[in-house]
């Protein structure tokens, strides 16, 4: 297996809101989805919540411990 395929991301395509506007990103994969966003959500302050790019499923809303 090359490193590339180590690093490439195999998860969900999710939304990152924040105050006035919004970003993707693509999950690793490697934890499940609520808590790899939960992970990435405490590594960047500010977030609202996070969303399924395509399902629209709230997968780390603000304030909650998943």
């Amino acid at each position: 297996m090359s490193a590339h395929a180590i690093c490439t991301p195999t998860g969900r395509t999710v939304l990152f809101f924040r105050e006035g506007m919004f970003y993707p990103i693509q999950l690793m994969g490697t934890k499940p989805a609520a808590i790899e966003c939960a992970d990435h959500a405490a590594l960047n302050p500010g977030t609202l919540r996070i969303e399924d790019a395509l399902t629209g499923e709230v997968l780390w809303p603000e304030g909650t411990k998943q």
